[in-house]
């Protein structure tokens, strides 16, 4: 029987995981910077990108989410170049003026994968979000990525994000997390 890919496999170095937290960094870089372009970079062709809908569960009805469930995202590269692009043309209502967001990553944990080359990261994202002249939304999620190697560089294979809030507040999700 095949291991999944995505089973740990024991915690990683220090320098590994400076590594990694300095890769979370420059994304949160590029996010905040809106470089979309050099962020797509750094995603893997196959990239799955996921922030399934957080359903209200009692704790004796633990459920976890699946890709056929609703989700806020739930891209692959081409919907994620999409939305880039989207951006790009300057017709898009809900980025002009552009949402002002910073991201702050956290709390990283780095653990190897049964696949040398991919390694399994916990982490925190706060992105705190400012639209127009009043709106400010603090959006908080939990994050499990795959990063894999690629060329000798760490790229984002997948993440998958649950948020905290049971109910998005916001207008319009324009910001990646």
């Amino acid at each position: 029987m095949t291991k999944s890919p995505e089973k740990s496999a024991g915690p990683a170095s220090m320098e590994l995981t400076f590594e990694v937290e300095q890769f979370l960094y420059k994304e949160a870089r590029f996010l905040d910077t809106e470089e979309f372009h050099a962020w797509l970079d750094i995603l893997t062709d196959d990239i799955h990108y996921w922030m399934p809908y957080r359903y209200q569960r009692y704790r004796k009805n633990h459920v976890e989410p699946t890709v056929n469930d609703m989700a806020y995202y739930n891209d692959d590269m081409h919907n994620l170049k999409r939305r880039v692009l989207r951006n790009d043309t300057g017709t898009c209502w809900s980025e002009d003026p552009a949402t002002r967001a910073s991201h702050a990553i956290s709390n990283v944990e780095v653990e190897h994968t049964d696949n040398p080359d991919e390694y399994k990261v916990y982490s925190l994202t706060t992105v705190n979000r400012n639209m127009n002249e009043d709106e400010e939304h603090l959006i908080v999620g939990h994050r499990t990525d795959i990063l894999r190697r690629v060329n000798g560089q760490l790229k984002l294979a997948k993440r998958k994000i649950i948020l905290d809030q049971n109910i998005f507040m916001n207008k319009s999700l324009n910001v990646f997390l």
